[in-house]
């Protein structure tokens, strides 16, 4: 008699998954979504790093901006991707198991995609 490994899925336990490219689709749509709610966090670590090139004499900033002292800079920076990474996190894992997808195919899309909308809309208006 054979005994499975503990936590080997049962051959009689299969799940049923979405096609390929139901996959595909759904991945591309989450990671977009979640990539327009990983602009908040990404926007203020992007300020975060201009406040400390400014105090380090590397930059210059609006003055008014760092009133309060850099400090509020990565408390904010904290909270948000605290905050993204409490959504982000377990949306992705039930998502990525309804799919057939592998994990590594999976992850490294939706890091790509989280990415790409700051890229696109923010980036250009905070390197002018």
């Amino acid at each position: 008699m054979d005994a499975a490994a503990i936590g080997t899925p049962s051959s009689r336990a299969g799940r049923r998954t979405l096609p390929l490219p139901l996959g595909w689709a759904l991945c591309l749509v989450l990671g977009v979504g979640l990539g327009w709610l990983c602009r908040f966090p990404l926007v203020w670590t992007c300020l975060t790093g201009w406040a400390v090139a400014w105090k380090a004499g590397w930059a210059s900033i609006d003055p008014t901006l760092v009133d309060d002292g850099i400090s509020v800079f990565f408390v904010m920076i904290a909270g948000l991707w605290m905050l993204f990474l409490l959504i982000a996190a377990p949306v992705n894992v039930l998502a990525r198991r309804a799919t057939s997808l592998s994990g590594r195919q999976w992850w490294w899309t939706s890091a790509m995609l989280w990415a790409a909308p700051f890229a696109v809309l923010d980036l250009p208006g905070l390197l002018r």
